[in-house]
C-alpha cells in the first residue's frame, strides 16, 4: 500500500502545476449513499479501493453522476489495453494520465492527441497509451 501511495504522490507532483488550487479531488457521500456506491463496487468489479486515502480517481463521483444519468459518466473499452475505462472527467491529479479533460485541470493541462499520447503544452510526450502494449 505504501507503494502505491508513493506512486500516486509522484504522479500528484508531476501534475500539481496543471491542478486547480486548493480543489478537493474526492467526493463525499451521505452514508446510505455510501453504502450503496461500495455495493456497486463490489458487485460490479469495480478495481477501486473504497478505504484508500488518496485515489487517482473520484469512483464515487462517477458513481453520483450515472445514478444522475449524467451523460459524461459512460465507460468503455480501450482499445490500445482491450480493458475497462472511465472518463477522464473524473480522474484526480494523482492519476497517471491526468489531462486537461479532468474537472480539476487547467486549461493548459496536457491533452490527448489523436495517436492516443498526452501531451504538455510545450508538446513534450508523458504518456503513450499506445505503446503500453
Amino acid at each position: 500500500m505504501a507503494e502505491e501511495d508513493e506512486r500516486l504522490r509522484g504522479n500528484y507532483l508531476r501534475n500539481a502545476p496543471w491542478s486547480q488550487p486548493g480543489a478537493s479531488y474526492f467526493t463525499t457521500l451521505p452514508t446510505d449513499q455510501e453504502l450503496a456506491f461500495r455495493r456497486w463496487v463490489g458487485a460490479n468489479g469495480v478495481k477501486f479501493n473504497p478505504d484508500a486515502s488518496i485515489a487517482d480517481y473520484d469512483m464515487r463521483g462517477f458513481w453520483q453522476a450515472l445514478q444522475r444519468r449524467d451523460p459524461r459518466a459512460v465507460t468503455a473499452i480501450d482499445p490500445n489495453d482491450q480493458k475497462l475505462h472511465y472518463p477522464d472527467y473524473w480522474k484526480t491529479p494523482y492519476h497517471e494520465t491526468f489531462s486537461n479533460q479532468s474537472q480539476w485541470a487547467t486549461r493548459n493541462a496536457p491533452h490527448w492527441t489523436e495517436d492516443d499520447k498526452l501531451v504538455t503544452p510545450d508538446g513534450r510526450v508523458i504518456f503513450d497509451d499506445k505503446a503500453r502494449r
